[in-house]
């Protein structure tokens, strides 16, 4: 009897066991990556998008997901063209390219085998993936809701609809977008006070020195194992990766609106 008594207080035990960790497994399971609100690999990216806000979480989920810029790059490439031919249906001539002149296809390959080169020496992939990270939590904040980087895409997304439309083209390229980025997050500063500012502007300038932080830890390992020469090249080619997510987010966003534009009525060719 006692051993009887023994067996069924084991089998107890055991069944209890096994259902606390059925029940942390189910628990653990039903957790999504953040990077699902923005970017969901089983479905791909979204066609263009007029919303910067809207972009840059895709971006940052992408990076995050894939630690690499290249899927993004390469989805921009293939939007671009797609708006092209909708482009040309409707008014009988292309427009002009919406991403950089030099974002060729042959540049885009150069970009990939750089950065497949350099990922597994120095660390890219997971680089990328903490970067994509502190990205959405520089545009969304602590509170979720939007910091001023949200303020800051809106305003710039506004210039690029009127210079689109023909109007004020002042302030409505990327290069514009970066430097008020630097600006308002004071990344152009050494020492920044972050206390002083409100929550939606604090979360923004905090997330952009980590995000700095970030990129100068991968430049001091470069630093540290390479001649200065070398260093200093390399360290160019990963802020030239860095610039040229930033040109085909704009160029997404001109695609975009494009998009958009041709859905409409229109009175005269444009």
């Amino acid at each position: 009897m006692a051993q009887l008594l023994t067996n069924r207080y084991r089998a107890g035990i055991s069944a209890a066991v096994m259902a606390v960790f059925c029940l942390f497994a189910s628990a653990n399971g039903a957790e999504k990556p953040e990077y699902l609100a923005s970017f969901d690999p089983a479905k791909g990216f979204k066609p263009a998008q007029r919303d910067l806000t809207e972009v840059f979480l895709q971006i940052a989920g992408s990076l995050e997901y894939s630690g690499s810029p290249v899927p993004y790059l390469r989805h921009v490439q293939q939007e671009d063209a797609r708006v092209a031919v909708l482009y040309q249906q409707k008014y009988g001539h292309p427009p002009k390219t919406f991403h950089p002149a030099y974002m060729t296809d042959e540049y885009l390959d150069r970009f990939a085998s750089n950065w497949d080169a350099l990922s597994s020496k120095l660390g890219l992939e997971s680089y990328a993936r903490e970067f994509g990270n502190t990205m959405r939590d520089a545009i969304l904040g602590t509170r979720g809701s939007g910091t001023i980087i949200v303020e800051i895409f809106n305003e710039h997304q506004a210039r690029v609809f009127n210079a689109m439309a023909g109007k004020s083209s002042k302030g409505a390229d990327f290069e514009s977008l970066r430097l008020q980025l630097v600006k308002r997050l004071e990344l152009n500063k050494s020492i920044v006070d972050e206390g002083k500012y409100e929550v939606p502007r604090r979360d923004a300038v905090r997330s952009a020195i980590i995000m700095h932080g970030i990129t100068m830890k991968l430049f001091k390992r470069l630093d540290d194992g390479l001649s200065p020469a070398d260093a200093e090249k390399v360290k160019t080619v990963i802020t030239s990766m860095i610039m040229d997510a930033g040109e085909m987010a704009e160029a997404e966003l001109r695609a975009g609106i494009a998009e958009w534009a041709i859905t409409q009525p229109s009175t005269a060719n444009r």
